[in-house]
């Protein structure tokens, strides 16, 4: 492993390990809010070089969760913790929140620019998008 992608892990980690501590204690609501407030700083990223560190981030993501078991699915602090780690880069991103309908479940995601950052992305096909928040 690379030392920007080992950092890179360890950062994802740590934020990983905050939010699911911060669920429980201030609810997703209150977390949620919370990461909205901080601003996106401006960034010259090309498409091209949003899309690669999108994958980057996504990956590092991956990782640092293998190192961090969990019972129940992880979808949402995976998916707030990339939108939030890819947002202070200053890279476009979309959390997209979805659902199906038979059997009834929901699934959280990130975009960057139409890119879908998922551990499968062929299962997003079947939830459709109930909420999008722009980053």
């Amino acid at each position: 492993m690379s030392q920007p992608h080992a950092l890179l892990t360890l950062r994802a980690l740590f934020l990983f390990l905050v939010l699911n501590l911060s669920f429980r204690l201030l609810g997703f609501d209150r977390v949620f809010r919370l990461l909205l407030r901080r601003g996106m700083p401006a960034a010259g990223w090309t498409p091209m070089e949003s899309r690669h560190r999108g994958h980057l981030v996504f990956q590092a993501m991956q990782t640092a969760t293998m190192f961090y078991y969990r019972r129940q699915r992880d979808c949402l602090p995976k998916a707030l913790t990339t939108f939030y780690l890819l947002r202070r880069q200053g890279i476009p991103a979309d959390l997209c929140f979805g659902v199906k309908k038979f059997p009834f479940t929901a699934h959280t995601w990130v975009e960057v620019l139409g890119d879908r950052l998922d551990d499968d992305p062929p299962r997003l096909q079947l939830y459709t998008v109930i909420h999008r928040v722009a980053g």
